[in-house]
């Protein structure tokens, strides 16, 4: 069979011209496998050594180039594997609610996102920050693959003041909704660390007493964005942040307590996320 000629290969008796060419559409990813074409199948592929070997499986060790034939049982379609690019966007509390806990909890999301990046920074997945303090949010390193641009970016980060935690809730929800509108298949994945503080309203209308509503009416519109979060809770471990555990269901995100605050751990958090939850 080394010697068949695609070209002119008919089907039921019916010539299909170039088998390769039949069915041909736009593709992404890699061919990974083949499988039997379905009655509702209207658009694929054509794998043609898969359906090549059915083919000559049905017909057994007698069949020759003259009597070979290709039925549209025989047909089989590729199976393509898209890698789907993850953006990681850090969502960190920079305010002073934790006194000295601020700038471990700024040391910690710096090396982890540069630990991130030294890992991934042969893929297309990429990070970006955001960090929360006084009065406003800022994206302090906007979605990059780079460690030139994190480390420069990252080089001096601002602390201090109150915690306006909805505002960096909503700039990192942002990015994620510009970034998705790039490409459809990306994955996100919020990583918030604070100890669950809130006392600066997104909405300047919004009274004192409901900012912590107003937090948890964003975190569960964020939910249902279908974004994957990990919480993490940097209060002491004699002290547990109640509000980070409330604001972890509210999102919908994955609860760490962080007992010693250190960028290994966070990766390790990372590490252990399972997008297909």
């Amino acid at each position: 069979m080394d010697d068949l000629v695609i070209d002119g290969l008919e089907i039921d008796g019916k010539s299909v011209g170039r088998l390769k060419k039949s069915h041909t559409h736009a593709r992404s990813g890699r061919y990974v496998k083949s499988a039997p074409v379905e009655s509702g199948d209207r658009s694929f592929a054509v794998a043609v050594d898969s359906t090549l070997r059915a083919a000559m499986i049905r017909q057994g060790p007698d069949a020759t180039p003259e009597s070979f034939s290709v039925v549209s049982g025989d047909l089989r379609k590729k199976v393509f594997k898209r890698t789907r690019n993850m953006l990681i966007v850090f969502v960190v509390d920079a305010s002073e609610s934790m006194g000295k806990g601020t700038l471990a909890r700024m040391k910690a999301a710096k090396g982890a996102v540069l630990s991130i990046l030294s890992k991934t920074r042969l893929s297309r997945n990429r990070t970006a920050m955001v960090s929360f303090w006084d009065e406003k949010a800022e994206v302090v390193l906007p979605p990059t693959s780079s460690m030139a641009l994190a480390r420069e970016r990252l080089k001096a980060l601002p602390t201090g003041g109150a915690t306006p935690f909805a505002d960096g809730l909503m700039k990192a929800w942002n990015i994620i909704k510009t970034e998705r509108r790039k490409d459809a298949d990306l994955t996100p994945l919020l990583v918030v660390i604070s100890d669950g503080d809130a006392n600066v309203p997104y909405d300047p209308a919004c009274k004192f007493n409901d900012i912590k509503d107003e937090l948890h009416t964003i975190a569960r519109a964020v939910c249902k964005d279908r974004i994957h979060a990990i919480a993490v809770d940097t209060r002491p471990t004699w002290n547990k942040s109640a509000d980070m555990r409330l604001f972890a269901e509210s999102l919908g995100a994955a609860y760490h307590h962080i007992d010693g605050l250190k960028a290994g751990n966070v990766v390790k958090f990372i590490s252990g996320f399972d997008a297909s939850r």
